[in-house]
């Protein structure tokens, strides 16, 4: 926000050199980025609406000042009257007040120089003396106001209401544009003449022919504005300020005030036409002095709150205080207390750390989660860390079955809903480090997915790894997903090969995780449920101390078909128990013309050994026999 210190004297008094005013302030909450000159600029956090102007700004600087005198703007007091059918508001929850004030005579042209400098000052083009002035008033009481020609509104009556189907309306910047069910528009009695609160029509602006002017100021909703202003891709000086919350109080002063400056421009009429909608409604704020100690670390004095109170323009009731029309962001006992410890000076209340009766404890999976973390990164994964928002149509990709979580207010479609897989986020971040240079990088995240299920929305944790294909395979990463799975005590489950048009090849490891390729750049990842992996806790150690006794090895040549997989082998071997066999593993597959097409030779190795004695050979034979005729029944042949 800029200003000008000699517009800014006109309402209050401002002593010292510019360094000293910009420490004072800041130290205050009112941060200044530079004094250059006359001009200052402020950096304002999103609640301040209320200082997005001269008078706002010089009402906080008052009152930072301990309450200095604060002189209003000269304007010329004019009549109220209810507008009845000149002015409907149609759509009462977006627009809670709309004040009509009519300028005859109309002398279009050049504004006076001293209003002309002080929008150049601030960076602001003069148009012609009546755009000029909707301008001024704005930086100076920030008060957004529109002005029509009254000649070219039809019908003579205007209309605050939802916009219609197939509306279409071209704003001031000449683009013509279609108009959804929820943007509130002015219209007049055949079609819309403005966007409300964000910009105005082109056939209805002012130019040098104007005779009549309709001059609008009013109150709008911040989200109607805000949701209007975002979807056309419009952002105006008068959209910044209603999304902020403008003050319901300031529109009929600011219609008196452009006629007071308009006088030697046009006539006003001798009164302001008001039509009502819903305006929000103020409550009484509770604040307790012992609420100010704790929270502060120091008493404060009642006398010294209310004093800081009443010069930011609060009202005191006999059930606390009522915070005034500009500033919507006072809603609670804590706002006050805040504002009560700006005011007096953060410099003043003492370094110590507040008192602390509790006791932290860690969440119930924070062990398990740090052991995920250890093992990953002793894997050679970094951590990354991605947001919850998320584009529907990549979510839509891997988890189609999974009904989102929509943002009501989101920034744009790229992040439109709350994340239903965390895939497409992980592979942004692979190929963001791919192309900055990172040659192979291993990401892993912990985070959530979000689901609508029907009545609410619901979360839970998972765990997502990602890497590209440099010195990765599909045995090698699914070794990867098994390591973090040890972690827990959970079944070895067999992989199950999936057809999947996403990732190829893809896999399920139980209900525990899945994992894959992704197709054409072939960015290895995986998707593991840490809910359900935190339910089952974690493994347990188990120690069996090496045995005494010698092993015997048995290695048995099989020919199979190729349709025989590894885990049936296992699981022929493994039911019922074979005496004395500790391990079977694979220790090597051939293919070749020498076995023939459609079979595989497979060499497995097998372990036998007791704790209690050394085995006989003919206890290691019959074990062998055995292997052997399990083995044939599932089709193997012995070579």
């Amino acid at each position: 926000m800029k200003a000008l210190l000699s517009w800014l004297q006109e309402f209050t008094a401002i002593d010292g050199p510019p360094a000293a005013l910009a420490e004072r302030w800041s130290l205050a909450g009112l941060a200044v980025e530079q004094i250059a000159g006359d001009v200052v600029e402020f950096d304002l956090t999103s609640n301040r609406g209320d200082c997005l102007s001269h008078n706002g700004l010089a009402r906080e600087i008052a009152a930072i000042a301990g309450g200095a005198e604060l002189r209003a703007p000269e304007r010329r007091t004019l009549a109220r009257r209810e507008a009845g059918e000149a002015v409907r508001i149609l759509a009462p929850e977006a627009c809670g007040l709309y004040c009509a004030l009519r300028l005859d005579r109309v002398n279009v042209g050049p504004s006076a120089r001293a209003i002309a400098t002080r929008l150049e000052g601030l960076g602001q083009r003069a148009i012609n003396n009546i755009a000029d002035l909707t301008n001024y008033v704005l930086w100076e009481l920030g008060q957004p106001t529109h002005a029509f020609d009254f000649d070219k509104l039809r019908g003579g009556r205007i209309e605050v209401r939802w916009a219609r189907a197939g509306e279409k309306l071209t704003t001031l910047d000449g683009v013509e544009r279609s108009l959804a069910a929820d943007d509130l528009v002015i219209a007049d009695a055949e079609r819309p003449v403005a966007l409300a609160g964000v910009m105005g029509e082109a056939e209805t602006a002012i130019s040098a022919a104007t005779k009549r002017v309709l001059l609008e100021s009013a109150w709008f909703d911040p989200q109607a504005v805000r949701r209007a202003a975002r979807r056309h891709g419009l952002n105006t000086d008068a959209s910044y300020r209603f999304e902020r919350g403008a003050d319901p109080a300031a529109a009929q002063p600011a219609a008196e005030r452009i006629a007071q400056l308009a006088a030697e421009a046009a006539q006003a009429a001798g009164e302001v036409l008001v039509a009502r909608g819903t305006l929000p409604e103020t409550r009484e704020i509770a604040l307790r002095a012992a609420a100010i100690a704790r929270t502060l670390g120091k008493d404060v004095e009642a006398a010294e709150a209310a004093r800081l109170l009443t010069a930011l323009g609060c009202e005191k009731t006999a059930a606390g205080w009522r915070a005034p029309s500009w500033r919507h962001d006072l809603a609670r006992e804590i706002d006050l207390i805040e504002e009560v410890a700006r005011l007096h000076g953060y410099d003043r209340f003492p370094a110590r750390l507040p008192h602390f009766q509790g006791v932290a404890r860690p969440l119930p999976e924070a062990g398990l989660r740090d052991k995920v973390r250890q093992q990953l990164r002793g894997r050679g994964f970094a951590e990354a860390v991605t947001l919850s928002f998320a584009n529907q149509a990549a979510c839509a990709r891997f988890a189609p079955q999974r009904k989102p979580v929509r943002v009501s207010n989101p920034l744009s479609e790229e992040a439109a809903i709350l994340r239903t897989s965390s895939l497409p986020a992980m592979i942004e971040q692979l190929r963001y480090n791919l192309h900055h240079g990172v040659a192979a990088p291993r990401l892993f995240e912990i985070g959530k997915l979000y689901e609508w299920d029907g009545s609410a929305p619901s979360e839970r944790w998972v765990l997502t790894l990602g890497a590209t294909d440099a010195g990765v395979d599909y045995c090698s990463w699914r070794g990867e997903v098994e390591a973090v799975l040890g972690i827990f005590d959970v079944p070895d489950n067999a992989a199950t090969d999936v057809s999947d048009e996403r990732l190829n090849p893809a896999a399920r490891l139980g209900e525990w995780a899945w994992l894959g390729q992704t197709q054409p750049d072939g960015l290895w990842v995986a998707e593991m449920a840490l809910d359900r992996l935190y339910a089952a806790g974690a493994r347990p150690i188990r120690y069996v101390p090496p045995p005494r006794f010698p092993a015997s090895e048995r290695d048995f040549s099989i020919l199979f078909a190729d349709s025989v997989t590894w885990a049936q082998v296992e699981q022929a071997l493994a039911r019922p128990a074979i005496p004395h066999l500790t391990s079977i593993t694979p220790a090597e597959v051939f293919r070749g013309q020498a076995v023939g097409e459609g079979h595989y030779s497979l060499l497995v190795r097998a372990r036998f050994q007791s704790r209690e004695r050394t085995l006989r050979d003919e206890e290691v034979q019959a074990g062998a026999e055995e292997i052997i005729r399990r083995l044939q029944q599932l089709g193997g042949k012995q070579r």
